[in-house]
């Protein structure tokens, strides 16, 4: 959900044993000017065949499906106008719902060093709806303020702790050319600085 550039497209359909990608955009008009202006960026991806775009408000979609996913990538805009509801208890219940058994969600959840907040009520949130939540982090240098933080939403823990050689062969078999990640960085992502530890653990806490 979100993502009309095509950048996130982009890294999806990298991934050869995905069957179907639905990519749930709001507007249409962020494709057509993405495509045209900045086609660097989706590379070809809405032209695949998995791929099925369909036009509308990403937590209506979610509400209102019958299909079920096996990862849903809420790729969204910080919570405020148009992008906050998806942030609501909402949203994350109708995703939880529409997930296949061993699902996995996971949302831009903002740079914690500013937006601290946004992590803090994800936690509560997602925690009503899914048994595992954490977060894991990753460097996006056109944002200030140092790390991006994600939220990781699942009904199984053990999902969120694949051993480094389980990953590493996964990324081996994969044949995916990156130029970020790698399987350490992916199993390092989850280690989280002291001050997002302490945040959550003071959530949990009352």
């Amino acid at each position: 959900m979100g993502g009309g550039d095509g950048g996130m497209l982009r890294e999806v359909v990298k991934h050869s044993a995905i069957e179907q990608i639905t990519m749930v955009e709001i507007d249409h008009a962020v494709v057509d000017m993405c495509k045209e202006f900045l086609p660097g960026h989706s590379a070809g991806a809405y032209d695949d065949p998995r791929v099925n775009l369909v036009i509308a408000d990403g937590a209506e979609f979610v509400k209102n499906t019958e299909q079920k996913f096996d990862v849903i990538i809420s790729d969204c805009t910080d919570p405020i106008g148009p992008g906050e509801v998806l942030f609501h208890s909402d949203f994350y219940a109708a995703c939880s719902a529409c997930l296949n058994d061993g699902g996995i969600m996971v949302a831009q959840n903002g740079v914690a060093f500013m937006q601290i907040d946004e992590v803090t009520t994800s936690q509560v949130r997602l925690s009503q709806y899914f048994s595992d939540c954490s977060f894991y982090s990753a460097a996006v240098p056109s944002y200030v303020g140092g790390i991006m933080t994600f939220a990781w939403a699942s009904q199984q823990a053990e999902l969120r702790q694949a051993p480094l050689e389980v990953i590493t062969q996964r990324f081996n078999a994969a044949n995916l050319n990156t130029r970020y990640y790698t399987p350490a960085i992916h199993a390092a992502s989850f280690a989280l600085p002291r001050y997002i530890e302490q945040a959550l653990a003071n959530v949990q806490e009352r």
